[in-house]
């Protein structure tokens, strides 16, 4: 064999081994690890939904962000009702319903809020003076 053949059949031979590394080491990363599915398995239970929620009232998701309270004023909006604040800036209610006996009215409202959908997941609703 020529000493060129020789140094080509090499070089092949080192591409394709190092190839193959690569593929290998790339695979390894896509796979879970272990931990990650014993900490899976071993998940706290989500609660069940609360039998005291309104009918129709949705249950917040795990984009809700954290507790918020917001102060403002119950307005229709069609056939719900929303909360306004002073700036003008508007907030969907997950429960409509509870507040319509505020309407008009300056309320205190605690919940969750969603910043992608702009709904809150009202907690509570107390009437403010004002």
């Amino acid at each position: 064999m020529r000493k060129c053949d020789v140094t080509m059949a090499t070089q092949t031979g080192l591409a394709l081994l190092f190839f193959t590394l690569m593929l290998g080491v790339a695979l390894r990363g896509m796979q879970p690890s272990p931990e990650s599915a014993v900490r899976a398995a071993y998940q706290e239970p989500q609660p069940p939904p609360s039998s005291n929620a309104e009918p129709g009232q949705s249950q917040p998701d795990s984009k809700a962000g954290k507790t918020i309270v917001l102060v403002g004023t119950i307005v229709k909006d069609a056939s719900d009702f929303v909360l306004r604040e002073q700036s003008g800036k508007v907030y969907r209610l997950d429960a409509p319903s509870r507040a319509k006996r505020f309407e008009g009215k300056s309320v205190k409202v605690t919940g969750k809020l969603d910043e992608n959908s702009g709904l809150i997941y009202v907690g509570e609703i107390v009437q403010i003076a004002g």
